[in-house]
């Protein structure tokens, strides 16, 4: 689970995790809903299965979904209009 240990080291996002204001934000940002609804439907509707299958080490299903998305298009626009907002 290399990927997820590297986000957990990265200062941007301890700073994330420790404004729950921000997150909230983020988290509530149409982008983000949008995001939330494009990889339940890459992930067959299991979208929080596959969250969880990835924090007990079976990052599979959640990496193959989020590769997806960043492939598409819109995805790819979406997930740089958040970063965007992370700056």
């Amino acid at each position: 689970m290399p990927e997820f240990d590297a986000l957990k080291n990265d200062p941007q996002a301890a700073r994330l995790m420790g404004d729950p204001d921000r997150l909230r934000q983020l988290r509530q940002a149409p982008e983000t809903q949008k995001l939330f609804s494009m990889l339940s439907r890459t992930t067959g509707g299991n979208l929080e299965q596959a969250a969880q299958d990835a924090s007990q080490g079976n990052t599979g299903q959640l990496l193959s979904a989020i590769r997806q998305l960043m492939a598409d298009p819109e995805g790819a626009k979406l997930i740089q209009q958040m970063k965007d907002k992370l700056k």
